[in-house]
């Protein structure tokens, strides 16, 4: 059974594994989730676990701009906007 989280809650639970994980948890609501994972955070659908498998993943794959459909690893589109 899934419980609704208000917006507190899930940047609480965002945070927490920001932080166990060593990344901006800023960078996972704007590179990451995209406004459907957010909505099934709210709506209990996302269980923490998944959510720090997912951001792990994320994290080895470089931080790349998932929630906008962006592969490019973070490092190299940094670089690439210095050119």
């Amino acid at each position: 059974m899934s419980t609704t989280l208000s917006d507190k809650a899930c940047k609480a639970i965002i945070i927490r594994v920001a932080r166990k994980l060593n990344v901006e948890g800023r960078l996972i609501t704007t590179r990451l989730m995209s406004e459907e994972d957010k909505n099934d955070m709210r709506a209990g659908l996302l269980p923490i676990e998944a959510l720090e498998t997912h951001v792990k993943v994320w994290i080895e794959n470089g931080l790349c701009d998932y929630a906008h459909g962006k592969t490019i690893p973070l490092k190299q589109e940094a670089i690439e906007a210095l050119i």
